[in-house]
């Protein structure tokens, strides 16, 4: 019988250990050999195995790296929950199922060597399981039934993941480190090379102007000091604006084209964080539009990119989540798009003023004329590509 509860615990029942698609994992109530505090032990481990089946179910759905059984795949593919966030979560869950086979695997080979292994040392041998699956499953269920997408799941993930025992804490920071790892993805895309790449609408930056107005940590990221000769994120933004002025059209979208999507944003990251990183992208998209050759992509940070990366890719690899590293990398990838994005536009600047300065010297006087003169250089290199000052 041990054999018989061991291979349904690992999500193929039989005619003891029956499988209903509403209850899940049941002992066969026509055993009239079992105890009844046999039979309340068993149910408690079919409650476990219920569970199991219910993850493999829920991975195979939305990666397929798990195969389905024919007697519990029951529900069709739930087409309302997508996105990358989502295969994602799933193959953390599916790390954290694998201690639980492991443990079925030692209890097989227990048995083969004892066949009177009673079933209180199954109850033993599985119970830290008896703990973490249920805590789980609250988590798997919040996602189903609230169409959780997204960075929306890091929070869902890390809220499970702040009480409770330690090894349900365990296994959802590890499952939280697994997500973690698309997050960083999409950092790195933004930051580094000013591309969204978010066809689900999953990330926290978003296309399109925000719904509200300007908040508190918008308004200190403006008056902040960047670092970079006393230039505020304000002053910062009025260069570049006086810039797409001067250009007109030529610049393609405006930088109020990106903003925060609030519903999105992890309560763990600091909104004055997001709003770095919203900014640096905004720098970044907006330099990027004037160089129209794939090979040159990412040329703004030229080899500092490497360095950001590696960066991101360390914190990609921590098993926990460190506010303090995060922000100190945003904070370096800002500073150095800053610097780079003040010396071009205020080179712009101080190449016209020269200019206008020599052109009173040279009488020309007319102060209606001179406002409508602007000196650009047009600059044709290998890539065909024109820079204009």
């Amino acid at each position: 019988m041990i054999q018989e509860l061991l291979l349904a615990l690992s999500g193929y029942p039989g005619t003891i250990f029956t499988w209903n698609k509403r209850n899940g994992l049941q002992v066969s109530q026509d055993l009239p050999f079992l105890h009844p505090s046999e039979t309340s032990v068993f149910n408690r481990l079919c409650k476990m195995g219920t569970d199991y089946v219910r993850f493999t179910e829920f991975i195979e759905q939305h990666t397929g790296h798990v195969h389905q059984q024919e007697h519990y795949c029951s529900q069709p593919s739930q087409t309302e929950l997508h996105g990358i966030y989502l295969p994602a979560f799933c193959t953390g869950l599916n790390s954290m199922l694998q201690p639980y086979r492991q443990a079925l695997l030692d209890l097989e080979k227990e048995f083969l060597g004892d066949p009177h292994l009673s079933i209180s040392h199954v109850n033993y041998m599985l119970e830290q399981f008896q703990l973490l699956f249920p805590s789980v499953m609250v988590v798997v269920e919040t996602i189903k039934s609230q169409k959780i997408h997204g960075c929306q799941i890091l929070e869902t993930v890390y809220k499970h993941s702040c009480g409770g025992l330690p090894p349900v804490r365990m296994a959802l920071e590890k499952i939280l480190a697994v997500c973690h790892g698309v997050m960083y993805k999409q950092l790195a895309a933004w930051m580094l090379h000013g591309l969204l790449l978010d066809q689900s609408e999953e990330f926290f930056v978003k296309q399109g102007p925000s719904a509200g107005g300007a908040t508190a940590a918008q308004e200190e990221e403006e008056e902040e000091d960047l670092g970079i000769g006393g230039l505020s994120g304000k002053q910062l933004r009025e260069l570049q604006d006086l810039r797409l002025i001067e250009e007109e059209n030529m610049l393609a979208p405006s930088l109020q084209q990106f903003s925060l999507c609030a519903e999105m944003l992890p309560s763990y990251i600091p909104v004055r964080v997001d709003e770095k990183i919203l900014f640096v992208g905004e720098l970044v998209q907006m330099f990027e539009d004037h160089n129209q050759s794939p090979s040159r992509a990412g040329s703004i940070l030229k080899h500092q990119e490497d360095m950001f990366a590696a960066k991101l890719h360390r914190l990609k690899q921590q098993p926990l989540f460190s506010l303090v590293d995060f922000e100190n990398l945003v904070d370096g990838v800002r500073s150095t798009v800053a610097e780079i994005i003040k010396d071009f536009y205020l080179l712009g600047r101080d190449v016209n003023v020269a200019f206008q300065q020599a052109a009173h010297e040279v009488l020309l006087d007319d102060d209606n004329l001179l406002p409508l003169l602007h000196l650009t250089i047009d600059y044709q290199g290998k890539d065909q590509r024109h820079t204009r000052l």
